[in-house]
């Protein structure tokens, strides 16, 4: 089991907790959560996550942005981006861009959420083994 740091980012209350209930499930996970991109960077820089689960759509500062912002802050955590907005062609683009070629619709998070940030973490511990 890979311990992680995860940070939620969205911009609906609702949203968020759903999100963390899903991740809470897997006990070696440590979940914290920002309201929008900008509150983002400033966890980021505290709590290093592993993995940002990024919604796309969002005031003040929306995923695309914010994923810019956060590969200028530090390459270090995978981007798995998430929105009920995209087409899934639309939002391969967008990962490819923005993320690590890594997103999930909202209407899917619910067997897709745990899964999705799984393989990105063991990405992540592979990387580390070479």
């Amino acid at each position: 089991m890979i311990s992680a740091t995860i940070l939620i980012v969205d911009d609906q209350k609702l949203v968020r907790h759903t999100l963390r209930s899903l991740l809470a499930q897997q006990p070696h996970w440590k979940i914290y959560e920002a309201e929008n991109g900008k509150v983002a960077l400033d966890r980021i820089r505290k709590i290093h996550p592993d993995v940002v689960v990024l919604d796309i759509v969002m005031p003040e500062m929306n995923g695309m942005q914010a994923a810019y912002e956060i590969r200028q802050l530090t390459p270090t955590p995978k981007i798995l981006l998430i929105s009920s907005h995209y087409t899934p062609q639309e939002a391969a683009m967008l990962t490819r861009l923005f993320g690590d070629g890594a997103f999930i619709p909202k209407s899917e998070a619910g067997k897709a959420l745990v899964p999705a940030v799984s393989r990105l973490l063991y990405s992540i511990d592979a990387r580390a083994m070479v």
